[in-house]
């Protein structure tokens, strides 16, 4: 009886680690974005916008991210419809803006809001890895959307990129 209990606790630690080790192998080898963060004040000490927080400032709610996509594709969240996608130029260099609503499903619809995404694309590190994709959200709070608009493209002066 102890030998067999021994042999089931040794098979499933080799098989933890196993399973372990080609879990870290496989998200090791994925093209991992570097930190970008926004500046969101001139006062000192700055104030920014960095991983995984989002801040509510004026008309926006901000919150930062990044895609790894094949082809320079970039994917918008589902249960949206896509408004428009154009090019804007600023420091950081060309990027592009998309602005779409989301409203829910079909089974849980929800008012619709609308938001702004502010891409830029960069290279993966070797030709054959995706293309990255950093990209700032705004959520739209108010009814003025030409003033969130702008006010995200003053935001994006300010943008940390890498590469």
């Amino acid at each position: 009886m102890r030998v067999k209990i021994r042999k089931t606790v040794l098979a499933t630690a080799i098989c933890l680690v196993l399973g372990g080790g080609a879990l870290y192998g496989f998200a090791a080898s994925d093209s991992v974005p570097a930190v970008h963060r926004l500046r969101l004040s001139e006062d000192e000490p700055a104030r920014y916008l960095q991983g995984l927080e989002s801040v509510t400032q004026d008309q926006l709610e901000l919150s930062l991210g990044d895609q790894s996509r094949p082809s320079k594709y970039i994917s918008i969240p589902n249960h949206t419809e896509l408004l428009w996608r154009k090019p804007v130029p600023t420091p950081a260099g060309e990027g592009e803006l998309i602005k779409f609503v989301q409203g829910g499903s079909a089974v849980y619809p929800a008012p619709e809001v609308t938001y702004y995404w502010l891409c830029y694309q960069r290279p993966g590190q070797s030709d054959s890895d995706n293309t990255l994709t950093y990209y700032i959200e705004a959520k739209v709070l108010g009814q003025d959307e030409e003033a969130a608009e702008a006010e995200l493209l003053k935001l994006a002066e300010d943008w940390e990129i890498p590469g």
